[in-house]
């Protein structure tokens, strides 16, 4: 669990009008995420903060990456589609920022959203639909974005958040000879299809199970800290990801059930057409970003993967040989 100090909490806490002991922890602070979300007591028990640390190395274009997402999520809610809404401070900053000796404290606020999150293991062909609804309509309203292929630093002239960008981030994280030869075969795939505004755009990129809210029967997309332009595709290869772990095998070991990732795709792509029409085509190539997933999801969970030998061997093989996991969708 990250530590953060009580001068830290102090400070972002009175940036929104609370006392850092009105401050409970709520949720993440573990080795894969990004940073600790605290919800506030009575009478703000309806925000969360969540509380990141980053170093000196880039601290600018971290800023910069995580105004950028912001925005983009801010442009999300006005066009009504179904996502954590932001709170800002009482300064009225979309984001708290607070240096130290070693790198930088950054918070914003959000609203705490009704609901309990979505079942893992729980077969629920609704849920899968209504997912599918709310990532669609995030890639229709996408579309009218200002940026598509990438965000533009106004002072330099950079481009950031890419998927280029993204991927040269994780190969300078590899250090297996032979997992980060896939990975560049995998860029080497990649770097063939097509890039259009009906198919790649700003998404979510993050949204598994873990990151949706559910209530009644509306699903709320939470946490986009990591969201990039990308291939549309990628966000339905990333809602995959707990079938692939849980139900059908496919990412950390062999498939055992492929009835149920197909049964899964099904339900979710049902509620995806009601709200954007993706030319099937990209189905065909979930493998590919499955592939894509396994080897970033093995580099992020380092800690977890060495922790069970067993797993650390089956995720690696599975990496390496590559094998089909979906295929031709439908069957």
């Amino acid at each position: 669990m990250m530590k953060i100090p009580p001068d830290v909490l102090a400070y972002i806490a009175d940036h929104y009008q609370a006392h850092s002991n009105s401050l409970v922890f709520f949720s993440g602070g573990e080795e894969s995420s990004d940073g600790t979300i605290f919800r506030f007591k009575d009478p703000l028990d309806d925000q969360l903060i969540k509380i990141m640390f980053f170093d000196n190395q880039g601290e600018k274009q971290t800023i910069l990456k995580l105004k950028a997402r912001l925005d983009f999520l801010a442009f999300l809610q006005r066009n009504k589609v179904p996502v954590i809404n932001l709170v800002d401070s009482k300064r009225g900053e979309m984001i708290v920022t607070l240096k130290s000796e070693n790198g930088t404290w950054i918070a914003y606020g959000m609203q705490k959203e009704p609901g309990t999150p979505a079942s893992e293991k729980k077969w629920d062909p609704h849920t899968f639909s209504s997912w599918g609804s709310a990532i669609g309509k995030l890639h229709r309203v996408s579309q009218n974005y200002p940026s598509w292929q990438s965000c533009v630093d106004p002072v330099s002239g950079e481009q950031f958040l890419n998927w280029e960008e993204e991927w040269h981030a994780f190969s300078e994280m590899c250090q297996e000879k032979l997992i980060l030869e896939k990975w560049v075969q995998i860029h080497r795939k990649l770097t063939a299809l097509p890039i259009n505004r009906e198919s790649f755009g700003f998404i979510h990129n993050d949204p598994h199970i873990w990151n949706l809210r559910k209530h009644n029967d509306k699903i709320t997309l939470l946490d986009f800290d990591v969201a990039n332009h990308h291939w549309f595709i990628n966000d339905i290869a990333i809602a995959c990801q707990h079938v692939l772990f849980i139900h059908s095998g496919g990412l950390t070991a062999p498939v055992h059930d492929r009835e149920k990732l197909v049964g899964f795709l099904n339900a979710f792509w049902d509620g995806y057409q009601r709200e954007n029409d993706l030319d099937k085509f990209w189905l065909s190539h979930l493998d590919l970003f499955f592939a894509y997933r396994r080897i970033l999801l093995y580099l992020v969970m380092a800690g977890w993967r060495e922790s069970v030998p067993q797993l650390r061997k089956s995720w690696k093989d599975m990496i390496i040989n590559e094998p089909v996991v979906l295929g031709e969708y439908p069957k």
